[in-house]
């Protein structure tokens, strides 16, 4: 009631200027959003934030196409072992990469707890599945 008149009239603004590509940043859990989002012209969405419950998988299985992702990498799986930063990333990334419409990257900015090494390991397999050889 309140929003939704609103984003359709800066969507409408930013639309008639030639911007075709209206993302969200939104922390915390907006699945409920999502329709109403949609329905005003938002196309994506980010950071998926993983710690309050968003689902990156899930969201393309609901929305496909409709809606861009972006983020869903968990950040705090970053700060462990090289092993969860592969499991977090082979989990999610192959699939939703496939799928189209998704931008793979953390569901936040990186936090400062994370070692230079697993960030750098990070990058490495996410190019890995980018480029197929994963």
């Amino acid at each position: 009631e309140f929003m939704l008149p609103r984003y359709k009239r800066v969507i409408e603004f930013l639309r008639g200027h030639g911007c075709d590509l209206i993302t969200v940043d939104s922390d915390g859990n907006i699945e409920a959003l999502i329709p109403m989002l949609l329905e005003a012209g938002v196309t994506g969405v980010w950071p998926c934030e993983i710690a309050a419950g968003m689902d990156p998988v899930k969201l393309r299985r609901e929305y496909g196409q409709a809606l861009t992702l972006s983020g869903g990498i968990d950040k705090r799986m970053l700060a462990r072992d090289k092993r969860t930063v592969e499991r977090e990333v082979m989990s999610k990334l192959p699939w939703l990469i496939e799928q189209g419409g998704f931008i793979p990257t953390v569901d936040h900015t990186v936090p400062p707890d994370v070692p230079y090494q697993n960030f750098l390991y990070y990058l490495e397999l996410k190019r890995k599945v980018a480029e197929g050889r994963a």
